[in-house]
């Protein structure tokens, strides 16, 4: 019999879709300068999506608040052609708030990433309704190496 394994805990994180039409290097700019954050590149998501046979990295910064114990993370959704959560294909960026989320109010949140300049859209998602969110377990699978 074939044992399920249970990838519940791996999701408690929230998540947003953004769009703009900046490199990922710029927003990641805009959005240390403006929230006063400092979000770093850290290494790239590597998928191998098997349906096209094609292998793909995304870029991925990370910004670790040790004081208030939470963790940001921008992760490009689209390159060249490729996406990493299929489903999202209209989406560029997804960015990610795991940890202590008290401190943010979602809504808030949202109308306040949309202020940034770049930004077109900002929209928070429901991890549980994305069908790919099993490629956001990569970024963790990349630390490793």
């Amino acid at each position: 019999m074939a044992k399920k394994l249970n990838t519940a805990n791996f999701f408690d994180f929230q998540i947003w879709g953004i769009n703009s039409n900046m490199e990922n290097y710029r927003l990641c700019w805009f959005l240390n300068q403006y929230l006063g954050w400092d979000l770093k590149r850290v290494n790239d998501i590597e998928y191998n999506n098997k349906k096209s046979k094609t292998f793909s990295t995304f870029n991925n910064y990370r910004y670790v608040n040790e004081i208030d114990f939470y963790t940001l993370e921008l992760i490009q959704n689209k390159k060249f052609g490729n996406t990493l959560i299929p489903e999202l294909k209209n989406i560029d960026f997804l960015f990610l708030l795991n940890g202590e989320d008290e401190y943010f109010d979602m809504e808030e949140f949202t109308a306040l990433l949309e202020k940034i300049p770049g930004v077109q859209s900002a929209i928070q998602l429901n991890i549980d309704t994305l069908k790919s969110k099993q490629n956001l377990l990569l970024r963790h699978f990349n630390e490793l190496y």
